[in-house]
């Protein structure tokens, strides 16, 4: 094989586990950045899209790929190589980024693939065309690529949504908002479990049970449910309470809640989270009415008598993995 062939081999082999984790953080960040006004569809089979945004503000739906590399190249360069024949679609959006340890590239390629098509470098291998992008991690550069690279905290800008304020997850006249909170903390957890390769993740449609998200290790095929809650606070809305539904909520072994928790005035996550199996879950909420009751104490690393459950948020894939081995 010629050193253009051992290449491209070697970028398909870097591989399935690095794009689906940047997949998740192309999700996050276009969730977190917009407040909930983009929403993410994930495809239950592979017919060359990753996924289908949702602009909600005008119902405008965009198909997306995403390609990520964990790398850069010796000239510090993100390079992109994918077959001619995986483009199908020229309205939708390709977007090529760097995976930075827990966070995106500082700069993320967004083009549509008609654009792509005609600025990708060509290659023939083996009667297959190949077309490969290279671009850097900076702002302001003069290569062909540097029109449509946007910094990572614009991503969401790129789709049409301005950063909302902060004040913009939460309902009228002082309620909160648990709807778009709990929207973010979702997605957020499903982001730090893609970092986990060990991990294959399912969502349920419909969504009408306690798991929320089903966890399945590839090597010891063991099962783990998922029920994720946020909890929301500012300096105004100590939100210090976790309501599960009653007749919604059924503990089992296989089955584990986590709670996040959301700074809305910083809008970002704390560094950790609580992860309970959910028959403890059952034996120490409140029962009130329909409701089981968890009190916390928002905007704390301890959470009374909860600290036994508390993990880092950066941990939770590790944590998650541990129990299914």
């Amino acid at each position: 094989m010629d050193a253009l062939t051992n290449y491209i081999l070697q970028q398909q082999r870097d591989t399935l586990a690095t794009g689906q984790v940047a997949e998740f953080k192309v999700w996050a960040e276009l969730v977190r950045q917009s407040g909930g006004d983009l929403h993410v569809f994930l495809p239950l089979r592979d017919m060359g899209i990753d996924g289908v945004i949702h602009r909600l503000s005008d119902g405008t739906y965009i198909p997306v790929q995403v390609k990520g590399r964990s790398e850069l190249t010796p000239a510090g360069q993100v390079h992109i190589t994918i077959t001619a024949s995986s483009l199908m679609d020229d309205d939708a959006l390709m977007i090529a980024t760097l995976v930075d340890g827990d966070r995106l590239g500082l700069m993320v390629l967004v083009i549509d693939e008609v654009g792509f098509r005609r600025l990708a470098s060509h290659d023939m291998v083996e009667g297959r065309d190949y077309l490969t992008a290279a671009f850097e991690m900076q702002e302001g550069g003069k290569s062909r690529w540097a029109p449509y690279l946007v910094h990572r905290d614009r991503l969401a800008e790129r789709f049409g949504v301005a950063a909302p304020a902060a004040a913009s997850l939460e309902a009228p006249e002082g309620a909160v908002d648990r709807g778009a909170v709990g929207f973010l903390g979702e997605v957020e957890m499903l982001r730090r479990l893609a970092e986990e390769p060990a991990l294959n993740l399912l969502r349920p449609f419909p969504d009408l049970e306690t798991v929320e998200v089903l966890v399945r290790h590839v090597n010891t095929h063991r099962f783990l449910g998922l029920q994720v809650k946020t909890s929301g606070w500012d300096e105004d809305h100590l939100e210090n309470r976790v309501h599960f539904r009653r007749s919604s909520f059924h503990a089992a072994d296989s089955t584990y809640v986590v709670i996040l928790g959301w700074n809305r005035t910083k809008r970002e996550f704390g560094e950790s989270c609580l992860l309970m199996p959910s028959r403890d879950v059952a034996e120490i909420a409140r029962p009130e009415r329909e409701w089981l009751v968890l009190e916390l104490q928002p905007g704390s690393d301890h959470h009374r008598h909860l600290d036994a459950y508390r993990t880092l948020v950066m941990q939770l894939a590790e944590s998650v993995t541990e129990i299914l081995r």
